[in-house]
């Protein structure tokens, strides 16, 4: 199925074997990949290359890492939004796009949802959306890290889903993929968690009560409490020194 790299790039040839075979059809949704270290023998690199790939991968949407006895890494469904994700991930890697471009764009383009959904939403939203945060706080209280962030951001999902634009829900649904994958590697403290689920409830009330401007400044607030942390991320995830010299030395 795969190539050995031997002497050639890393990771991104790696990245690309993977997505060739998706394309393909060698491998298909649902599929598991391999073992690490079983990858690192067939691609004949070290299997910190191969992390670093899968970590790509997973950021792309095109894989989804399981842990447990039922785990490992699995291909996933290509959403319609496939392109756009691999875009921002792709030039987020190499620092063409910056948090700062990206928390920019999800300020706008939120603020524009929230005054389309004002004069669309439904009682059936509304109980949608409550639902989605009941939840969240289930899922926090049970320790359950990783789905609480997958409900965090599926409640903003939910939000641009309303407006029934493809445009807008398939480009802020890859923006928030991004954020999603940068939150799990921050793990956002117990406070963080608390004042999302304190603002996305105050969201909805306000936007039950029509007070759309209200919303907003809410959601804004929100998110620059999310930002803050992520900040400090993106000045740390660099990359990883031991594969610069890994690449130097093959």
């Amino acid at each position: 199925m795969f190539d050995n790299l031997k002497e050639k790039r890393l990771f991104e040839r790696i990245v690309d074997q993977i997505k060739d075979a998706v394309v393909s059809g060698t491998l298909k949704t649902g599929d598991k990949l391999p073992s690490e270290h079983e990858m690192a023998r067939v691609f004949g690199v070290s299997r910190s290359a191969v992390r670093e790939a899968l970590r790509i991968l997973e950021l792309s949407g095109l894989v989804r890492i399981k842990k447990g006895n039922q785990g490992g890494c699995f291909i996933q469904k290509v959403s319609s939004n496939q392109k756009l994700i691999d875009y921002l991930s792709d030039n987020w890697r190499l620092g063409e796009i910056t948090l700062t471009h990206l928390i920019e764009v999800r300020y706008g383009l939120e603020s524009m949802v929230i005054d389309i959904i004002a004069q669309r939403i439904t009682d059936k939203d509304i109980d949608k959306l409550r639902k989605s945060i009941d939840r969240e706080e289930r899922l926090y209280k049970e320790r359950k890290e990783r789905e609480k962030l997958d409900q965090n951001l599926n409640f903003h999902i939910l939000l641009v889903r309303i407006t029934r634009n493809t445009i807008l829900i398939d480009t802020l649904s890859a923006i928030i993929e991004l954020f999603l994958y940068m939150l799990r590697k921050i793990k956002p403290s117990q406070r963080i968690s608390l004042d999302t689920l304190k603002a996305h409830r105050e969201i909805v009330d306000l936007l039950e009560a029509g007070e759309t401007e209200r919303a907003k400044a809410v959601n804004n607030a929100h998110l620059k409490n999310v930002s803050t942390p992520l900040a400090k991320l993106a000045a740390e995830q660099k990359r990883p020194p031991n594969l610069e010299r890994e690449e130097q030395l093959l």
